[in-house]
């Protein structure tokens, strides 16, 4: 936006990305309380990216997207320069990708089924600067931000499939959904996760991701 001097103006205003529209109207009504002009609504994270681009908003709250991952979505919203401030809302079950969207840039990290209140207020910090996590999900980064680097050779840690794995993890995706994404059984899946787990001394999902963000392995 130009005002009459030709200075550009600081615009305050948002995308909104879920597939659910009932929901997009509710974050909706939670930021137009804040003074934050919506500029756009929508299902697709690609089609949020592309406006993104044009539009520059200031803030995309996302959601579950009807065609990316949350991780994908939001991984590719920072990528761009400038990047907006990226509020991230979880699905169920999604907790151990919390410690990868704070590794990538994210400025706020909630849950999706979070109430109105707890959207706002993870507005508001996210606005201030910095990463903020909602309350109710401050247990999944117990374990993931203070551990110690292996040792020189953790760049070779990992194999190049086993690393792929462990992005595929990140994404929030099932034994399934990695097996089917790399044309391999559940069986051997199951044996990639075990050795990821024992390679980098985690016990599940959240302690691994968190052990990886903290080695520089996702980024």
């Amino acid at each position: 936006m130009i005002d009459q001097s030709g200075q550009d103006q600081l615009r305050d205003d948002a995308l909104v990305v879920d597939e659910l529209a009932l929901l997009r109207t509710g974050i909706e009504a939670v930021l137009l309380e804040r003074g934050i002009d919506v500029a756009g609504s929508t299902r697709s994270a690609r089609e949020a990216l592309s406006r993104a681009i044009i539009e520059r908003p200031t803030l995309v709250v996302c959601g579950k997207p009807a065609d990316l991952t949350i991780t994908d979505a939001v991984r590719r919203l920072i990528a761009l320069r400038p990047h907006p401030i990226v509020v991230a809302l979880l699905p169920p079950a999604h907790d151990h990708a919390v410690a990868y969207l704070v590794a990538m840039g994210a400025g706020g990290v909630g849950l999706r089924a979070g109430d109105a209140e707890e959207l706002g207020a993870l507005v508001d910090a996210a606005r201030k600067g910095g990463t903020h996590v909602a309350p109710s999900l401050h247990g999944a980064l117990s374990g993931g931000v203070t551990l110690q680097p292996l040792d020189e050779r953790e760049e070779e840690l990992l194999t190049s499939r086993e690393r792929e794995v462990l992005v595929l993890l990140a994404e929030g995706r099932t034994n399934r959904e990695i097996a089917a994404a790399l044309s391999v059984t559940l069986a051997t899946v199951k044996s990639h996760l075990v050795r990821i787990y024992a390679k980098l001394e985690a016990s599940n999902r959240n302690e691994a991701l968190g052990r990886a963000v903290t080695l520089g392995l996702l980024r």
